[in-house]
């Protein structure tokens, strides 16, 4: 069955509880939540209890001596910025790889441009393409290896 968009997005009471004037129900998007909270909840037990040694890679994120109420959010900075750190290198990675392209890209326009002209920028273009040439075998290296 396909729903509309508003059909996706409407609230709708699964569990409604009343007590009193006070109204309180277990909605569709509160269903989302749940296994979100239980990871969480599982992490917070399994970082805590034993001073993190059932989960046998948390031990590098905790420093010795810190109080086991700190560790949980510890535990989470630091997996936070491993995360952040492959991003970031991932980022750095295409604008390098941006960066040659385009400077091939430049440089070969330059070395036909040179071409095309007459006199000595004729045999000047040998300097530009030899560059394109030594970037490309570069490149070529890289993605072999």
């Amino acid at each position: 069955m396909t729903y509309s968009p508003p059909e996706q997005f409407a609230i709708i009471p699964l569990i409604p509880i009343h007590i009193g004037n006070l109204y309180l129900s277990f909605i569709n998007s509160s269903l989302s939540m749940l296994p979100t909270l239980g990871l969480i909840l599982l992490l917070v037990h399994l970082v805590t209890s034993n001073g993190g040694h059932l989960i046998p890679n948390a031990c590098p994120f905790l420093l010795p001596g810190v109080p086991l109420l700190l560790a949980p959010f510890l535990v989470l900075l630091e997996v936070i910025s491993y995360c952040f750190r492959a991003l970031s290198l991932g980022i750095c990675l295409f604008a390098n790889m941006m960066a040659g392209h385009s400077l091939v890209k430049i440089s070969s326009g330059f070395a036909w441009t040179m071409l095309s002209m007459r006199g000595i920028l004729l045999l000047a273009h040998l300097v530009p393409l030899s560059i394109v040439f030594a970037l490309t075998g570069s490149e070529s290296g890289v993605a072999i290896s």
